[in-house]
């Protein structure tokens, strides 16, 4: 990172994060969790310092910065990500309710998602929240009624999320601006909604909404995402009517190979305030792997080291429905021993032991010696890591560790077998 201080460190021969050992944070969990032999770790301090140095780069347009839950929605970080000054960005019910419990403002609170149900419109209008980002034309006839019935004070705020067009070199699970994607409205259509927003008259449809995409190194589709905002706005306020409100989403990507290259944040954030200085409108950002990725990762025992033709195989306590992100993207996280054995680096296949020829996390990388026992940390793993867990083949979800001041807690129990039977139940429909 070129800012701030490592996530992971080293220190007396192991691996750090939050200046503690990252076999300590283990080793203090079985104290509570006996069988458990993996885990995330979360150093929170390395969270509220990102969310700090996201709010001072965008300082100049004094934005709403609404951290998106989706990434990791575990309590504590919640906590911590408020208290540094961050809204928080839902996309479902459970999302909204997360964000009240861990105390943000519903005028914090910012509501996305493709499928909007009758029930999120519902707390929505009912809360007062900052903004909804709608998806389609007919969803503010939804919005509508849900702010209407019973009326309320002040009506409920509303930006169209607009498909702008805009192709990112990202894998295409990920990509969501360009014109195949399910997402959002054409700028025509979203044009034709503001002029004609007094058909909604307790919507406040005043916004533009646009995210092209996540994990994005480069800026470039951010900033022609902007341009497209601007001449939406210069275009809507010459129909007369004025927008006050645009959020240009996430989208603001980490360097997992650790190559040093990260994105250029501040730079970004300049360029923006240079472009939208002038316009007397709102500003929203929708940070969420970029504040969590780097500060989480997950620690796994080694369970077996087999060869076979010449290959090399390390199979994990921890698996593709703990981590699954490399099965479902081809994603690459960095794997690192916590306590490096000496011997030279060969080769090495990292797998999981779930019942799928999809669960490896690497192929052929290089890695020291490695024997049953030995743990190694998934690097960069705070951010949609446990928050896509599941409980396929039987398996529980881990433990979350947190720590801050160099002291751990607990913040989400691992689940055992008896768990998974607790929510099974026979009833008469």
């Amino acid at each position: 990172m070129s800012a701030g201080r490592a996530a992971v460190g080293a220190a007396d021969g192991a691996r750090t994060l939050g200046g503690v050992a990252l076999d300590r944070a283990l080793d203090a969990l079985r104290a509570l969790e006996p069988e458990a032999r993996a885990c995330w770790v979360y150093d929170l301090d390395q969270v509220a310092e990102r969310a700090r140095r996201f709010l001072r780069a965008f300082e100049p347009l004094r934005p709403l910065a609404a951290y998106a839950l989706k990434a990791n929605a575990l309590p504590a970080l919640l906590e911590r990500v408020r208290e540094a000054g961050l809204g928080a960005e839902a996309g479902s019910l459970g999302e909204l309710t997360l964000a009240a419990r861990a105390g943000f403002e519903p005028g914090r609170c910012v509501l996305n998602g493709n499928g909007r149900t009758r029930e999120e419109a519902e707390w929505a209008a009912r809360a007062g929240v900052h903004s909804v980002n709608a998806d389609s034309i007919e969803e503010l006839d939804l919005l509508e009624r849900a702010a209407a019935d019973p009326p309320r004070p002040r009506p409920l705020r509303v930006a169209l999320r607009v498909n702008p067009g805009v192709e990112t070199p990202v894998h295409a699970y990920v990509a969501t601006g360009h014109e195949q994607a399910k997402f959002g409205v054409a700028p025509a259509d979203a044009l034709a909604a503001w002029e004609g927003r007094a058909r909604w008259p307790h919507l406040r449809l005043d916004g533009v909404h646009l995210h092209v995409g996540s994990q994005l190194l480069d800026p470039e589709p951010r900033e022609r995402a902007l341009e497209t905002a601007l001449a939406l706005v210069a275009e809507s306020a010459r129909r007369g009517a004025p927008l006050g409100l645009v959020n240009l989403g996430g989208g603001f990507g980490v360097d997992y190979a650790g190559g040093g290259r990260e994105f250029p944040l501040e730079a970004h954030a300049t360029r923006i305030a240079e472009r939208g200085h002038a316009l007397e409108v709102e500003w929203g950002f929708e940070p969420g792997r970029w504040l969590v990725a780097p500060a989480g990762v997950l620690v796994a025992e080694v369970l077996w080291v087999r060869r076979r033709g010449g290959r090399r195989f390390v199979v994990l306590a921890a698996g593709m429905n703990d981590l699954l992100r490399p099965a479902l993207y081809g994603a690459v996280h960095r794997i690192v021993p916590v306590r490096p054995r000496p011997g030279p680096a060969e080769p090495a296949t990292v797998a999981g032991p779930v019942c799928e020829s999809a669960d490896v996390f690497a192929e052929g990388i290089e890695l020291p010696p490695l024997e049953p026992g030995d743990r190694v940390a998934i690097l960069d793993a705070g951010a949609y890591g446990a928050a896509m867990s599941s409980n396929y083949n039987g398996r529980g979800r881990l433990a979350e560790v947190v720590v801050s001041g160099g002291r751990l807690r607990r913040a989400r129990a691992g689940e055992g077998p008896e768990d998974l039977l607790r929510s099974a139940r026979s009833d008469a429909l």
